[in-house]
This record gives structure tokens, C-alpha cells and sequence, in this order.
């Protein structure tokens, strides 16, 4: 019983202060002439600017991808392959072939190819990691282990794409850019 009569007691107390009606304590009243002047408000801060929408997040790398870009040619025209030292390997012409890869982070390409006399092929598989944390942009750098020919290669991931420097004659050298457009 005190602990409600303490509660309607502040609750009383409350409601009834600062007012002048019947009900509220006697106050003072108010001086006579203009009324103080009052404190400007600095203006409220403007609302947050909308950043737009967040970008989609990538799905994962695995997939199958399909041979789009040949160093900065098509498949179908002939390219020159060349070491970074500038001697040539060869003109060849590369079809549309393909490179997968799973979520157990393993790869497998092929590509087929031509010099206009022979038709060639190349296959290699392996396992592939993160090389390094994803850049601003979204880019996701890889390292590719060869377990057919027991070399590395280094490529990046972004929106859809896998590109990879390739050392397409084996000589230990990265002398080849490939890109894949993920297809499924």
C-alpha cells in the first residue's frame, strides 16, 4: 500500500508543477515588459546523405567460364604470343574454350588452338587460393597451382570475369593474359 501511494505521489507531483491553474503551486508572477530575448538553436544537421544502393555481392567464383579475351584479342583472330622479353612463341588462333571451377577450389582449363596448319590443345588442372584481400573495387586475387604441370599462375576475379596470367610455352615465365566470362 506505501508503494502506491509513493507512486500517485510523484505522479501528482509531476503533473501539478509550473502551472497556474487550480491545481498548481502559487508562482510569482511574471515581469512586467518584453519578454527575455531567447537562445537561437543552431539549425539540425542535415538529414544523411543515401550512399545508394550497397552493390550486389558476388556470387562465389565457382563455375564454368568461357574464353573472352586473348592478352587484348577475341577468340577467332590471330594473336601473337610472346614472352615478356618480346620473343615470339607463335600466332595462334584460340576458339572459345573453357576453364571451371568448384567449391572444393579447384580448376580445370582447356584451350584449343590453332596456327592454321595444326589444331592443338591444352589442358591443366589444379587447385586454386585467395592470394590477398579483395580490393575496393570487389577484385578477388587468386593463385592458381597446376597439378598438371606443376607450376603457378596468378589471376583476379571481378564481376563475372576471371582473368589469368598464363606461361603458355612453359618456360616459367607468366607470358599470356586469358579472360573467361562466367557462363553459369
Amino acid at each position: 500500500m506505501k508503494v502506491l501511494a509513493l507512486g500517485l505521489a510523484l505522479a501528482l507531483a509531476a503533473c501539478s508543477g509550473g502551472s497556474r491553474d487550480a491545481t498548481g503551486p502559487d508562482l510569482p508572477d511574471p515581469p512586467a515588459g518584453p519578454p527575455p530575448p531567447q537562445q537561437q538553436q543552431p539549425p539540425p544537421p542535415p538529414p544523411p546523405q543515401d550512399p545508394g544502393p550497397a552493390p550486389a555481392p558476388q556470387p562465389g567464383v565457382q563455375g564454368s567460364y568461357v574464353l573472352e579475351r586473348i592478352n587484348e584479342s577475341e577468340p577467332g583472330q590471330l594473336v601473337t604470343i610472346a614472352n615478356p622479353d618480346g620473343l615470339v612463341i607463335g600466332l595462334y588462333r584460340f576458339e572459345a574454350t573453357t576453364m571451371s571451377m568448384d567449391a572444393l577450389q579447384t580448376f580445370a582449363l582447356s584451350l584449343s588452338y590453332t596456327d592454321d596448319k595444326a589444331q592443338f590443345s591444352l589442358d591443366d588442372a589444379g587447385e586454386f587460393k585467395q592470394a590477398g584481400p579483395i580490393s575496393q573495387e570487389g577484385a578477388l586475387p587468386l593463385t592458381f597451382y597446376s597439378d598438371t604441370y606443376g607450376d603457378q599462375f596468378t589471376g583476379v576475379v571481378l564481376q563475372g570475369m576471371v582473368a589469368i596470367k598464363y606461361d603458355f610455352d612453359g618456360d616459367g615465365q607468366l607470358d599470356t593474359s586469358f579472360g573467361f566470362r562466367r557462363v553459369n
